[in-house]
């Protein structure tokens, strides 16, 4: 299987990449140029379309996985022109790019198209009402790619390690944590996360499976960001910092943000017959990732 990636130097990308090189013939595009030398990425803009488009046709993809967007709630909400130039309309020319060329397309999208005023876990063909340009620009995303029959979508919300000098939400909570932190964290906003490493293998197999549609690659259950950060604390045996629950009404945050973000997974785990990972046994995960880098990195300086 032939497979582009996206923001393939981003924390999702290089997940993948690193789940799959093995399974799968890899090639993809960012604008941040790795410096991972063995990864087979171009460093090309996603809004340079006839680069992105050449780029594309010349590796000849069966399947193209967008994963590249611009994800900084409040950046998006303060920058919205920038925020659709490169979350809807650099998508819809994917889309234009991968019909013309008869490539199947995976879209990564997000929790954030919920308003979050639903008190169970949100399903696949529950309403939609984003209440921020972030979750705005990523539904504008969703409704180009369903213009294809064949695409698929995937709406998650995701964490891992980044290969860029920069913190997904779980290396924040535990870095914090290291350096002694007292860290302030929503105690009214709960959300379904999952590890990259997983989300990649479920990419994978929903490949496999040619799924189309739409479908929630989430972990299993929800928990709220405060539980999440005493869980990752207890599990890492973290005995220094500290985490303070508070709302998220208190935070002064620039955009809205949805209270409740919890979705079901029961869709994706029944079509691909597999068990998703709850938050916890993601965080667990999280910790022997972390832990395996960490002993790289300080036998190889």
């Amino acid at each position: 299987m032939k497979l582009y990636i996206t923001g393939m130097a981003g924390m999702l990308g290089s997940a993948i990449y690193a789940t799959l090189k093995n399974k799968a013939d890899l090639h993809g595009l960012d604008i941040y140029r790795s410096q991972n030398l063995n990864m087979p990425c171009n460093a090309i803009s996603l809004l340079d379309y006839e680069s992105v488009k050449k780029d594309i046709k010349e590796h000849n993809p069966d399947i193209v996985i967008h994963t590249a967007a611009l994800v900084n709630v409040d950046v998006c909400e303060r920058e919205p022109e920038k925020a659709f130039l490169l979350n809807s309309s650099a998508t819809k020319n994917l889309v234009d790019i991968c019909a013309s060329n008869d490539i199947k397309m995976v879209y990564i999208s997000t929790d954030a198209v919920f308003d979050g005023l639903d008190i169970s876990l949100y399903r696949e063909d529950d309403k939609v009402n984003p209440i921020n340009v972030y979750g705005q620009t990523k539904l504008a995303g969703e409704q180009y790619v369903l213009t294809q029959e064949n695409n698929l979508i995937l709406r998650t919300n995701i964490f891992g390690t980044n290969i860029q000098n920069k913190q997904s939400f779980g290396e924040w909570v535990y870095r914090s944590l290291l350096e002694d932190k007292t860290l302030k964290m929503f105690k009214d906003v709960d959300f379904s996360p999952i590890l990259t490493n997983e989300l990649a293998e479920l990419i994978f197999r929903a490949c496999q499976n040619d799924l189309k549609g739409i479908y929630h690659a989430c972990g299993t259950g929800c928990i709220t960001k405060y539980e999440f950060g005493l869980r990752l604390k207890d599990i890492f045996g973290i005995q220094k910092g500290n985490i303070v629950g508070i709302s998220c009404d208190e935070a002064g945050l620039y955009a809205k943000r949805a209270h409740h973000m919890g979705m079901s997974n029961q869709k994706l785990s029944d079509a691909l017959g597999v068990k998703i990972s709850s938050p916890e046994q993601s965080i667990i995960r999280f910790q022997k990732i972390v832990g395996e880098r960490k002993q790289y990195e300080n036998e190889n300086g």
